[in-house]
């Protein structure tokens, strides 16, 4: 092994303080999950490690790292991980020391992605409600009224940015006007929800300190607006969470805080990538008048856009009592890093995985989770890229990319391009 760098690692409400080290016992597989090569094109690495342990631990961020279909299934699933690094005393006394005041606040009141049952069960059926797919499917007439104001922006550029244009505003306006947000903060909390996922999964001191602040402003934020409509909650996603809270056995002062935050980070950051990802593959491997020619497939080419370049390429969970893993000791308290984006690329799960195939008549991925937190927005997320994608087919048929490989960005658990440059002919 040789050792890189102190690096502290974000993923939720964890911080895992290791050190990144390129790990060479394991049949030459190296592990620097911040190597530029790695956050380039991370498939090799997930393939290598999946075929020599598909389970393995690895000692450079003393976590176990699982990224067989199957097995990624089975963590998701089995009710001896969890979510919830409070239950763990050891990992406590390691993080608390290097959180502020609000963190420790936000630390000791997780959103319902930090949670285990009944607390995750309680807030993830509040926010269900807003999330009945008979009221999703009623939202498809405002995206699209949304998707046109956006490209209309591109009305007289020959090239345009699809990212900063459409991928990025199309599911944060939606989002929030989901929660009832003034249209006048899009930028803002917009700026803030990106610092915030740059600040997570990185070894930059600067990009962490700008994510943390990220977050305190969101709360900030947050705050104000619960407090501006207690009198008159509404009926959109923040006035059912105000009426619970104020119902006093439902849902606590900082949950409300916490859950607002996610549900506005989480609603249009993977969205936005599913959008730009799923355009950049579709223009890479020159099926774009393919899809354009039979619109019909748009479904089923999300999924495998989905499965091919999943916005979020690993979760996290956590080991609740000691356990024997298909051969492996886990000891209570473990954290295991479950490998989304090598689990979609198993062989064994979709033949041909390293292939992108618009037209695979079933597609096995895990992109938006799999088990109790399975991602409530879902559904919301497949609606919005449907709509995106049928009209950037209609308006720009001839569309292609202006670089043929645009850089992906630095996070190694949140992939996509910041930006995405297209010609219209």
């Amino acid at each position: 092994m040789r050792l890189r760098q102190r690096i502290q690692l974000k993923i939720g409400q964890v911080t895992v303080a290791g050190l990144s080290l390129v790990e060479r016992g394991l049949h030459g597989v190296s592990l620097n999950i911040f190597d530029p090569a790695l956050t380039e094109d991370p498939y090799p690495f997930y393939n290598r490690l999946r075929t020599k342990a598909p389970i393995h631990y690895s000692i450079a961020l003393r976590a176990w790292w699982v990224t067989g279909f199957d097995v990624v299934q089975e963590v998701l699933r089995d009710k001896r991980f969890g979510s919830d690094v409070r239950k763990f005393p050891e990992q406590v006394k390691k993080i608390l020391p290097n959180l502020d005041a609000d963190q420790r606040e936000t630390f000791e009141n997780p959103s319902m992605l930090s949670l285990d049952p009944p607390d995750h069960s309680r807030i993830r059926r509040l926010v269900s409600q807003g999330f009945m797919h008979k009221f999703i499917r009623s939202l498809e007439p405002r995206i699209r009224l949304i998707v046109d104001d956006c490209l209309r922006r591109a009305d007289n550029d020959a090239t345009f940015d699809l990212v900063d244009t459409l991928a990025k505003p199309l599911p944060a306006i939606v989002i929030a006007e989901m929660m009832g947000l003034p249209e006048s903060d899009h930028a803002r909390f917009q700026a803030w929800s990106e610092d915030l996922i740059e600040g997570t999964g990185t070894n930059e001191a600067a990009k962490v300190e700008k994510g943390s602040a990220a977050g305190k402003a969101l709360i900030d934020y947050f705050r104000g607006i619960i407090k501006a409509r207690r009198g008159n909650p509404g009926d959109d996603l923040i006035g059912q969470l105000i009426r619970a809270e104020e119902a006093g056995d439902t849902l606590t002062e900082r949950e409300l805080y916490n859950t607002c935050l996610l549900l506005l980070v989480a609603g249009h950051e993977t969205t936005t990538r599913l959008i730009s990802n799923g355009a950049y593959l579709l223009l890479r491997h020159g099926l774009w008048k393919t899809l354009r020619d039979d619109p019909a497939r748009i479904p089923g080419a999300i999924e495998e856009m989905l499965r091919f370049e999943p916005p979020v390429q690993a979760t996290q969970r956590f080991v609740l009592e000691d356990l024997d893993f298909h051969g492996k000791r886990m000891k209570r308290g473990d954290v295991v890093f479950v490998s989304i984006a090598g689990g979609n690329r198993d062989p064994d799960a979709n033949d041909n995985a390293e292939v992108f195939d618009i037209h695979r008549e079933k597609v096995s991925q895990v992109s938006f989770g799999y088990g109790i937190h399975l991602c409530i927005g879902a559904s919301l997320a497949r609606m919005e890229a449907k709509v995106a994608f049928e009209k950037l087919l209609e308006m720009f048929p001839d569309m292609r990319l202006c670089d043929e490989e645009p850089r992906w960005g630095k996070n190694p658990f949140f992939r996509g391009h910041e930006t995405l440059l297209v010609s219209k002919q």
